[in-house]
């Protein structure tokens, strides 16, 4: 079986929901085109929410209305010039040459010095949308070498408040940490209506994905209502899960030749259940028992979708580790989607995956070397008999 990392992520077959964030993306597309100039849209959510599909629509709107929209650029591209360079040109050939900045530059074969990543943009002569996925990994450019960091904070600052001179729009999208990470790059604050957190669809935009993929996809005869109603029972909205059960379901009705049986249901929810879980078990796979009973201790009891503190994460973690490895196991739960920042609190972004995780790793705290103790985030919450007060 395919890693749902790797099998759920990409373009959706069948595209709705997000509408007032689609509205915004194609205002500012207009906005940065009549004005000349170029800023960043930043779509952040946690691991499985649909940002890659939502990057993708919003592409492929920006490529229709003729948009220049080259491949989804990597990170390093933001400070370094050639592959900022093959990435908007193509593997077009390009040649060292003596640049009026001094120095040795990148140029085009036959044409001008390019010297730095904003160079190559300037040279675009159609609106550019560069795309970056998995933005959460800028974090890491504050970390180069001196001047790689600085060449990458001067790109970002000029893409982000139209220093280049062109329409040019930086797509972003990554995990809740990708704020924090424009923020370590000197990129504080957005533009009204560029930034959006996603979490679940809409009801409405759910139950269309789902009868598109039964009756497009899966060629169903008849009215699926009884299906889409029982997929949406296990999926909430979350899209990552509505992918876990819809390819299966596909693959039964189709077998069954268009039709949509009590028996082929059930079997769809038991693979689909088997597919969720197993994503579960990716996204926690970096870490150990006692560290995951660590990071559940801070939250309420039986209150999925429940949020805690940075404090309280903290001191459950410093509990069991060391002060150092309390704040790496920290940053490694945000990257990973097992902690989202929600406002000023902290959740476990999948409500069924805050379930899952609190029946196999909710006890009632964790000591220093390993055995179990009360802790004072956990007496907060609890009576004596451990019930939530």
């Amino acid at each position: 079986m395919a890693s749902p990392s790797i099998s759920d992520r990409g373009k959706a077959i069948h595209f709705h929901g997000r509408e007032s964030i689609l509205r915004d993306f194609r205002a500012l597309c207009d906005l940065v085109v009549k004005d000349n100039l170029g800023t960043s849209f930043l779509i952040e959510g946690a691991p499985g929410a649909g940002k890659t599909a939502l990057l993708d629509e919003c592409a492929d709107r920006a490529r229709q209305s003729g948009w220049l929209v080259p491949r989804k650029i990597p990170v390093r591209s933001v400070y370094d010039t050639d592959e900022m360079r093959c990435v908007v040109g193509g593997r077009r050939k390009f040649k060292f040459l003596r640049g009026t900045l001094g120095g040795w530059g990148l140029g085009w074969a036959g044409g001008s010095t390019i010297s730095t990543p904003y160079h190559v943009l300037e040279e675009v002569s159609k609106p550019l949308l560069l795309v970056l996925d998995e933005a959460q990994r800028l974090h890491a450019l504050a970390d180069r070498p001196g001047s790689e960091a600085l060449l990458a904070m001067d790109v970002l600052d000029r893409l982000h408040n139209g220093g280049i001179g062109r329409p040019i729009i930086l797509l972003a999208g990554g995990l809740g940490t990708t704020t924090e990470a424009f923020r370590r790059l000197s990129i504080s604050r957005f533009r009204g209506g560029c930034r959006h957190v996603i979490g679940g669809l809409k009801p409405d935009a759910e139950r269309a994905v789902i009868r598109d993929w039964l009756t497009l996809s899966g060629k169903a005869h008849g009215d699926p209502t009884v299906w889409i109603d029982a997929i949406m029972r296990e999926t909430h909205g979350w899209p990552q899960h509505v992918i876990s059960y819809l390819k299966p379901a596909v693959r039964r009705i189709l077998a069954d030749g268009g039709r949509m049986t009590p028996e082929g249901l059930a079997d769809v929810l038991q693979a689909g259940d088997h597919e969720r879980k197993s994503y579960y078990r990716l996204r926690t796979d970096a870490f150990n028992e006692l560290e995951l009973r660590a990071l559940m201790q801070p939250f309420p009891v039986g209150r999925a979708g429940g949020s805690t503190s940075y404090p309280e994460i903290m001191e459950s973690l410093k509990g069991a580790f060391s002060p150092q490895e309390a704040d790496r196991l920290y940053w490694l739960a945000l990257e990973k989607g097992v902690l989202s920042k929600h406002g000023n609190d902290y959740v476990i972004p999948i409500p069924s995956m805050h379930a899952w995780m609190e029946k196999h790793y909710r006890n009632r705290g964790v000591a220093r070397d390993g055995n179990v103790r009360s802790g004072r985030s956990q007496r907060k919450r609890t009576n004596g008999l451990g019930l939530e007060r």
